[in-house]
């Protein structure tokens, strides 16, 4: 007895309960990815400085700053009539040994001159060849070459200038080897793997994402920060440059199939995370049950839990915050039903003007 008089309770409780105005949506299938971002300027692991390694004036200037370069092409000459006399003159007295050397050697053979004769020509001989060497390469300096391929980014030199040896004379960056440098968390370690999918995100130019991947990881974790360093590559580089800050994201995990809520569904109690599914009974009496979220990934717009939730089944998303677990609910542009209450109050609404007027009678004998 006491049992229906509580259910009755309830019953009567509910049915004087107005609905809450809510929103809902489908929970769905979709991809969803475990994302790590971290942000880094873009640099260059490819960047030299170009150096004088002999010193004459600037004669021609072959490239300027923006071009491409191959390795090994001349950007600039240099003066170079002395290197061009020495070498000259180094030619001439390796080409008199060598031949002498060779007449010498041959009559060594023969054993017709002696063993001391022969070492002095050979010697001889070496040494022009190594006087020639030098005399090569000091006239080979005059010529400006680039030792790596890559973009002219600073000139600092023009025609006429005198340029000692050692002066800087252009930089040159490989924009192919640009890179972001990340440090990530050790505990993302395990998930982390070579040509792992990643992404660069511009600011500069308006959120734009370019497609990288991981490059290289660390083998050792940094004790003091305990974060590994990882190496993130561009596979086009298009408007980047180095120098710019940019967003990294990487991939550590993908899910095509993942049962997603929207994330403005959530709503907080104390340290958990909760969501409105919605149940309808058999008369269509929509009710909001709190269900329990456990991420298991996350994106900007969607969490995919780990369990509690089928896909078709509705969830709340705009008006959860006036909702408690069972709370009656309606959607948008749904037809109040009226309640008990309504009905109640009808008998307490005075007759309108205008209609008769009934009086009780006794009852005579």
């Amino acid at each position: 007895m006491d049992d229906d008089k509580k259910a009755n309770a309830k019953s009567s409780k509910a049915s004087t309960t107005k609905p809450v105005l809510v929103e809902v949506e489908p929970v769905k299938r979709g991809a969803i990815e475990e994302v790590l971002e971290r942000s880094a300027a873009l640099q260059a692991e490819e960047q030299v400085q170009v150096l004088a390694r002999t010193q004459n004036p600037a004669i021609e200037l072959l490239v300027e700053e923006g071009d491409h370069v191959e390795k090994g092409q001349v950007l600039l000459r240099l003066e170079s009539d002395s290197q061009q006399t020495t070498y000259d003159q180094a030619m001439t007295q390796f080409e008199k040994a060598r031949v002498e050397f060779e007449r010498l050697e041959k009559l060594h053979k023969e054993s017709l001159i002696s063993e001391s004769e022969y070492l002095n020509s050979k010697f001889a001989y070496d040494q022009a060849r190594l006087q020639s060497d030098t005399a090569k390469r000091d006239l080979d300096y005059a010529a400006v070459r680039a030792p790596i391929k890559g973009t002219i980014t600073s000139r600092s030199v023009k025609v006429g200038d005198k340029v000692t040896t050692g002066t800087p004379i252009f930089e040159i960056i490989n924009l192919e080897s640009t890179v972001a440098i990340v440090h990530a968390p050790e505990q993302y370690l395990p998930k982390l793997k070579k040509d792992m999918k990643a992404r660069l995100i511009s600011g500069t130019l308006g959120d734009q994402v370019f497609d990288g991947y991981i490059k290289r990881i660390s083998p050792v974790v940094d004790a003091e920060a305990g974060t590994v360093k990882v190496v993130v590559g561009v596979k086009e580089l298009g408007a980047l440059s180095p120098g710019m800050w940019v967003k990294v994201e990487l991939v550590l995990d993908e899910n095509t199939e993942a049962i997603l809520i929207p994330k403005r569904s959530i709503t907080y109690a104390v340290d958990q995370t909760f969501a409105f599914k919605v149940q309808e009974d058999a008369d269509g009496v929509r009710r909001a049950m709190r269900q329990l979220v456990v991420a298991r990934n996350s994106d900007k717009d969607h969490i995919e839990p780990v369990d509690g939730f089928e896909e078709g089944e509705l969830i709340v998303v705009a008006g959860q915050g006036g909702l408690k677990d069972e709370s009656l609910i309606r959607e948008l542009g749904e037809l109040d039903t009226p309640s008990m209450s309504d009905e109640s109050d009808k008998s307490k609404v005075p007759a309108p003007s205008g209609s008769p007027k009934t009086f009780g009678t006794k009852s005579t004998k």
